[in-house]
Order: C-alpha cells, then sequence, then structure tokens
C-alpha cells in the first residue's frame, strides 16, 4: 500500500501495531476517524519505540491535512504534530504527511494493548488536491527523522485506505459511435466536484484505447486518431499527445483551457478518427489524471467504436488544401459558464471540413515521449470497463 524508504532493522514478532477504520474521508469535509493499536505479546514491558504514522497521497502536504488523537478510546483529543515527508522527489512538501503520535516513547505492560484513536480531514489549500484515496500507515520505530520517515522500525501494520470522496466527473457529449471519416467530432468534458471543494486540478490528459486487439501503449498512430482540445479565448484547437508516456505526463493544461466555476469546470474537446482507426469491443477514450495502479478519483472511461466510412482519407488531414484553410471558428465556452450543468455551457461549433490540421492548430504534445520507465505492457479491459496501467511512482500511497 505505501511504499516507504524507512529502513528496517528487523520485524520483532513479539510486538505488532495495526491500523483499524479510516472508511472515508470527504475532500472538505469532516473528520475520518480510526484507532491505532500496539500490541506486546513478550513477558517484559515494552518501551523505547515511538509510534509513528503515515497520511499520504503523493501530492499531499502539511496544508491539506488536520490530524488529531486520544490515549485510549476514551481519552480527550489532542492535536497532532504534523511533518511534511522528504522524498526527495518534487513538489518538495507534498508527498504525504507524518507525525511521532504522542512525542514520546509508546510504553506497554507485557501481553497487553494500547489503542489511540486517530482522526484526520482534508483541508482546502493553495495546492492541487489528492486524486486518489488516503493511505494511512503505522510503524513501530527508535524514532523518526527529520525527513519524516520511521528509522529502523520493528513493527509495520498493514496499512488502510480512506476513500476519498467529493469529486465526481462527468463527460457530456462524448460519442459512443465516432464515425471513421477523417473529421473532427466536438463533445464536452465536464469536471465537477460534489461539495463545491476547490483541488485546484490544473492538468490532464486523454488516452485513446483501440481495445485489446488493436489498441497499443504508444497510442494510435498519427496518422489514424487525434484529440484537440480548444484555447476558451480565441477559438483555436491544440493537438494533445495521446501515448501512454504522455498520459504520466498530463498534458492538458485546464488552468488555460477549462472554464467556469471551481466545482463545474468546462473543456472543449474533439476527436477525430481516420479511415484506419479501428476499435475492439474494449475501446475506450479515456480523460482524467492517469490512475496508475490505483483507482482515481478524476479519471473517466467512455467505451467507443469507430464505424468505418467509405471514401474517408488514408491519413488524417490528408485532403486539406495546401494554402491556409479558411476556418470556422469554433463558439467558446464563456468563463462565466454556469455550474448547474454542462450542458447548460454554450457547446462548441463541429468544423464543417476535415482541413483541421492547418493554422488554428498548435501542437501541445511532445511527440518523443518514450514510455515512462514504471509503465507495464499490459492493459486491464473488460467490456469497456476503466483500464488500468501499472506504472511505478517515487512513492505509492
Amino acid at each position: 500500500m505505501l511504499s516507504l524508504p524507512a529502513q528496517a532493522a528487523g520485524l520483532d514478532k513479539d510486538h505488532s501495531v495495526t491500523v483499524d477504520g479510516f472508511a472515508s474521508v470527504e475532500a472538505g469535509g469532516g473528520w475520518s476517524e480510526g484507532t491505532v493499536t500496539v500490541k506486546n505479546d513478550a513477558d517484559a514491558a515494552y518501551s523505547g519505540q515511538h509510534l509513528v504514522l503515515y497520511i499520504g497521497s503523493e501530492i499531499l502536504g502539511v496544508d491539506q491535512v488536520a490530524a488529531e488523537y486520544a490515549d485510549g478510546v476514551s481519552g480527550a483529543w489532542k492535536p497532532v504534530k504534523l511533518t511534511d515527508q522528504d522524498l526527495g522527489a518534487k513538489p518538495a512538501g507534498h508527498q504525504g504527511v507524518a507525525t511521532d503520535l504522542t512525542g514520546a516513547a509508546v510504553d506497554v505492560q507485557p501481553h497487553a494493548t494500547r489503542t489511540f484513536k486517530l482522526r484526520f480531514k482534508l483541508l482546502q489549500s493553495t495546492h492541487e488536491g489528492p486524486t486518489q484515496d488516503i493511505g494511512i500507515q503505522a510503524f513501530l520505530a527508535p524514532s523518526m527523522g527529520a525527513d519524516g520517515q520511521a528509522k529502523d522500525f520493528t513493527a509495520r501494520a498493514v496499512g488502510k485506505r480512506a476513500k476519498t470522496t467529493g469529486l465526481t466527473t462527468t463527460v457530456t457529449g462524448l460519442p459512443k459511435d465516432v464515425p471513421a471519416d477523417g473529421k473532427p467530432h466536438a463533445f464536452q468534458v465536464s469536471i465537477k466536484t460534489a461539495n463545491g471543494f476547490d483541488w485546484h486540478l490544473t492538468q490532464a490528459s486523454f488516452f485513446l484505447w483501440a481495445g485489446q486487439k488493436y489498441g497499443k501503449m504508444t497510442g494510435p498512430a498519427a496518422c489514424d486518431a487525434q484529440v484537440d482540445v480548444q484555447d476558451p479565448k480565441d477559438g483555436t484547437w491544440h493537438k494533445t499527445s495521446m501515448q501512454a508516456g504522455s498520459v504520466e505526463g498530463q498534458l492538458v493544461d485546464l488552468t488555460k483551457w477549462a472554464t467556469g466555476p471551481v466545482d463545474n469546470r468546462v473543456l472543449n474537446a474533439r476527436v477525430t478518427l481516420g479511415k484506419n482507426f479501428k476499435t475492439d469491443t474494449d475501446a475506450s477514450l479515456n480523460f482524467g489524471h492517469f490512475p496508475g495502479a490505483d483507482e482515481s478519483l478524476f479519471w473517466v472511461t467512455q467505451p467507443i467504436a469507430a464505424t468505418p466510412v467509405d471514401g474517408a482519407p488514408e491519413c488524417l488531414g490528408q485532403t486539406a488544401p495546401t494554402s491556409a484553410p479558411t476556418t470556422t471558428t469554433p463558439a467558446v465556452v464563456p468563463a462565466t459558464a454556469p455550474a448547474t450543468s454542462a450542458t447548460a455551457a454554450a457547446t462548441p461549433a463541429t468544423p464543417a471540413t476535415a482541413a483541421h490540421k492547418g493554422a488554428e492548430l498548435a501542437e501541445t504534445g511532445s511527440n518523443g515521449v518514450g514510455l515512462t520507465a514504471g509503465i507495464a505492457g499490459a492493459l486491464l479491459a473488460a467490456g469497456g470497463a476503466a483500464i488500468a496501467l501499472t506504472r511505478r511512482r517515487t512513492r505509492r500511497n
């Protein structure tokens, strides 16, 4: 669950620590509560070990978490001093938080247990919020280092995951059956939060998966398929990369191209399929934060099918004129898009011709982006269900 660089001096079979509870936590909501229990199976009293806890997701920092603990099931709540973990990754200070729960060694009598209550909540901040569930992990260790790591731990708990709630994502207007005619077909993505919490979501990505039979980790060939996003300021279209390596790069700039209030961001996009793009029964168009091996709270999978069209060009843009094309400026979603529903926002116009690779397009993807080292060459797909791609991160919670 949590992969931490803490060093173990050897697990002590006479002593253990367990974590229970923490079913869910609402972003910007109330407390998520659970217990941490230390057990001593030895004939002698247990002392000299600190109870080190981690509350984490890869971008969580101390300004996004509040925590309290109570000694015993009836003890009074006390504030927990949290420390940003330093795992040598960026952004520094947003790699999960840690605490030496009581600030002192935990004593446990022979053949006894000692239980602490713990509760935490997610706070609004100026930083991007967690897009995955929150992991809670506990260690018994002689000390907690300045970097937030348990040093030479002797016992480790099987961690828990608090399901993070408050963010839902919907895709509006995405066609399930897209003609493979070399022409752009417009749709809208609506990013809606259930409770008005500002996650400061800044980046996202598309991934077009043709299915197990035709799909590739490198995405479809440039001749066969393309997804563009629209700049709301001037109506221009920007091509996005759909390679699996580029999915990690989160290439759709939501701060630049999405409009509307924080709880209903709207993005205009369009998909173009060429004559040679084929789909299997489990093909899909995906959008959001690439989930890797874990469930993502902001990742949508839409089953999609390509319908062959006679006379369609062999390659996208093949029939485009050699001179600068005359383009139709699509409708732009206003910055004051209503928060009630995505369908209330302006619907982008679909260009009438396939000449969409001309002056109106600006390249945003990185065509040379290779596969990230941690991506496995497998896709888990079942009848259009969400795909999951395995990747290695600096730390996974």
